[in-house]
């Protein structure tokens, strides 16, 4: 089982996120994000635990998304505007 960054690695293909989105909840450049999860800059020692909550709510917030756009696929009718 990994551990650490890897942890953080093995959940973001997981889930199938973009680095991108995952820095942008951590509130972190791109290319941060990138050196922490590949060894080239030591992570402050908060930043697993908060990268493993980001990647839950960002994975919730994806499940959410997938059951809305079923329900309006599987309703036949468009959906009202907001």
């Amino acid at each position: 089982m990994p551990y650490g960054m890897g942890l953080v690695r093995a959940r973001i293909a997981e889930i199938g996120v973009r680095h991108s989105v995952v820095a942008r909840a951590l509130a972190v450049h791109p290319t941060l994000l990138s050196a922490f999860l590949n060894g080239r800059r030591a992570a402050p020692a908060d930043f697993e635990r908060r990268a493993l909550e980001a990647l839950d709510l960002i994975e919730r917030a994806e499940q959410a998304a997938d059951a809305a756009r079923a329900r309006v696929m599987s309703s036949g009718e468009p959906p009202e505007a907001a």
